[in-house]
């Protein structure tokens, strides 16, 4: 029975203890009755559309820089505009130069025909007059061009 005792009296302080605790949480609920928690999400709503505001203008930001470098890559050359200029400059100038080179080629061709055919006919005229001035010489040239003609080329 001692035992018994014993384990009641452990019970009851243990119930004193509970009603104590149930008393200090009916007191401080009594303070939450009061309280009234409400669900205000306006800071949450303004965080929200300042945050998408600033990513719309990152966006449009970042969308403007990918134009300016599409449109430099669709500009760039690899060769440069200074270094095209001078090909085409010196292609032309070699052109030029060549078309000059040719054409007084041409001309020198046509110079030194003409001036033969000049030579030839002065050539022709100035022996003759010269075998005229000198008859027997003439005769002589004559048998001397049949001898010629009349021998086979021996090799």
């Amino acid at each position: 029975m001692k035992k018994m005792e014993a384990m009641m009296e452990l019970l009851t302080e243990e119930f004193e203890g509970f009603n104590k605790s149930i008393h200090k949480l009916e007191g401080l609920s009594e303070n939450f009755k009061d309280l009234k928690v409400k669900a205000d999400t306006s800071s949450i709503e303004f965080y929200m559309k300042e945050f998408l505001r600033e990513q719309k203008q990152a966006m449009i930001t970042y969308k403007e820089k990918t134009t300016e470098i599409n449109q430099g890559i669709r500009s760039a050359r690899i060769i440069p505009n200074w270094l095209a200029v001078f090909f085409c400059l010196a292609v032309s100038i070699q052109v030029l130069s060549l078309s000059y080179f040719a054409h007084h080629y041409i001309r020198f061709e046509d110079r030194n025909r003409t001036a033969f055919k000049t030579g030839q006919k002065e050539s022709n005229k100035k022996l003759r007059g010269y075998f005229e001035d000198h008859p027997v010489i003439y005769e002589d040239f004559k048998k001397w061009n049949r001898k010629k003609d009349s021998i086979p080329n021996q090799k």
